[in-house]
């Protein structure tokens, strides 16, 4: 039970309040007056709300004084759910917007006896005012003094969202009666005009503009603490250097350097090669010696010469030596990605996780052992997911196995669970901000956290999440399916996931089944139907162990 935050009652007549004489004369025997007291509590809900939130209210009904009479009969009773605190306050009051919704009439409870109360107001922010109707007139005497009052009727309202007044962390509300429509009358022929302005304190907004920190209001006493967001939740990337990708450290400082890009340098060598070519050349001289015969007659005597005719041939060898030569080249290339890479990317789908959760057969869980590599605990669609249990709302297994055919939350749910485990898989962070998926992830995770959130906007997610964890495929929502180059669910999973020891077989077919048959789910009303685990109405933490 939340404190109860009462305002004070004031009660006023259609016709002039006769004021008391000084002196102490008693007051004059023919006044009339008709005085109906009303107050506001809050019983119920967080003593600080936030969006989201319901609040029980108390209205309490009583009198004062009806000189010239004995009681005041109500016919009707105004609530007005916000009111813009920059006017004034009164029924009916200046409409703020959609800031608190009403939530029906089937949470109207009393202690009127013999009484039932209707509105007959939708579950919803408008019309701002409910009037309320009893079954028959309630009779009240004077005297009714609050407390503790004649009667009271309860019911819920739900904040919508903080107030945009001037006070944006309180709510401004009003009861009260009209006296143009009769709404409460004395039998003296007076009505009343009660009414009573009463304010719901809101948690602040927390916010200390550091983008690596949550914003918890405690709702208990409405003080503010900003605890670091988990490491590696993205944030604003601005130090112009295309080879590191900002993240949050896990002690709330934006590091620019959370992830350095891979260098890759490939070297190539061309061999050098000299070719020495020799050529001999051989010219060939011939020199040629020719003979003179020469004839002397001499008296009596004939001599005879006969000249002998020589020939001489000189070889001369000239070589000649070319050399021809190659330069050696080496040539180096550096490339860089901002995308850490393990190696071929591996990937799984929703169905295989589900069914190697468990150890039927002696098999192990390796869904457990993702989910430990990831730090013992994985947030999708804002649900802390830390173990495989059945019928426990922190359970992966409870998240992946759902009717295929079924709502379209659980679906996306379903989804986002695989994609985290398969971005652990590859070596990067849960929140797959390491990976070609990052954008697509995040945009997506957020739609499944949106109670508001279109057919459209969930079917295009679940569409490009399950392209991510069939094929490796990185589309955005709507985008058509790329398939990564290869078959990455045939590719084996790391060791330290799949010991080659284990064989890793399907080992919880049958647990998935009994999964699948029980009503706990993760997201959706089914977070309620779980026996076990955490099951907070907004957004969870890895931290937290219970809800706030």
């Amino acid at each position: 039970m939340r404190c109860s935050w009462k305002s004070t009652a004031r009660g006023l007549s259609t016709a002039g309040v006769v004021l008391g004489l000084l002196g102490g004369v008693p007051s004059i025997a023919a006044a009339k007056t008709c005085n109906g007291l009303l107050t506001i509590d809050y019983v119920a809900g967080p003593n600080f709300p936030r969006p989201g939130d319901v609040v029980r209210v108390r209205l309490t009904l009583g009198t004062g004084s009806i000189q010239g009479g004995t009681k005041l009969t109500v016919n009707r009773l105004r609530f007005d759910l916000d009111c813009n605190s920059n006017f004034t306050l009164g029924i009916p009051c200046t409409d703020e917007g959609a800031i608190v919704e009403y939530e029906g009439d089937p949470t109207i409870t009393t202690t009127c006896a013999g009484v039932t109360w209707s509105s007959g107001h939708a579950v919803s922010s408008s019309p701002n005012e409910v009037v309320f109707t009893p079954s028959t007139p309630v009779m009240i005497p004077a005297g009714q003094s609050i407390p503790p009052g004649f009667c009271a009727l309860e019911f819920d309202v739900k904040v919508l969202s903080q107030s945009v007044d001037s006070t944006p962390d309180q709510i401004e509300e009003v009861t009260g009666y009209l006296a143009s429509q009769s709404d409460a009358s004395c039998d003296n022929g007076l009505t009343s005009s009660g009414q009573q302005s009463a304010s719901l304190p809101l948690c602040p907004t927390c916010d200390d503009n550091n983008e690596c920190t949550e914003n918890v209001c405690n709702q208990q006493d409405g003080t503010c603490t900003n605890p670091p967001k988990q490491d590696s939740t993205p944030c604003t990337d601005n130090d112009g250097d295309a080879c590191t990708t900002a993240g949050c450290d896990g002690n709330g400082t934006c590091d620019q350097r959370h992830m350095v890009c891979v260098t890759t340098t490939t070297t190539t060598t061309t061999t050098t090669t000299t070719t020495t070519t020799t050529t001999t050349t051989t010219v060939a001289t011939t020199t040629t010696t020719v003979a003179t015969t020469t004839t002397t007659t001499t008296v009596a005597t004939t001599t005879t010469t006969v000249a002998t005719t020589t020939s001489t041939t000189v070889a001369t060898t000239t070589t000649s030596t070319a050399a021809t030569t190659s330069t050696t080249v080496t040539t180096t290339t550096t490339t860089s990605t901002t995308t850490p890479t393990n190696g071929p990317f591996v990937c799984r789908t929703p169905g295989f996780w589900a069914t190697h959760a468990g150890r039927e057969k002696g098999a192990p869980n390796l869904t457990q052992r993702v989910i430990d590599a990831a730090g013992g605990c994985i947030i999708i669609c804002g649900e802390k997911i830390q173990n495989t249990n059945l019928d426990n709302a922190n359970s992966a297994e409870e998240a992946l196995c759902v009717n295929i055919d079924g709502e379209s939350q659980l679906q996306l749910a379903r989804q986002l669970m695989a994609a985290a485990l398969n971005c652990v898989v590859n070596g990067g962070p849960s929140n797959c901000s390491a990976s070609g998926i990052a954008s697509t992830f995040s945009f997506c995770d957020g739609v499944c956290q949106n109670p508001g959130a279109t057919q459209t906007s969930l079917s295009q997610c679940i569409e490009a999440l399950d392209c991510f964890n069939n094929t490796g495929g990185t589309p955005a929502p709507g985008a058509s399916c790329n398939p990564a180059p290869g078959n990455c669910d045939n590719r084996d999973l790391p060791k330290s996931i799949c010991k080659a020891e284990d064989k890793c077989p399907a080992s919880s077919s049958k647990k998935c089944n009994d999964a699948n048959q029980n009503l706990c789910t993760v997201v959706g009303p089914g977070e309620a139907q779980c026996t076990s685990g955490l099951k907070c109405g907004g957004p969870e933490t890895c931290t937290e162990t219970t809800c706030p």
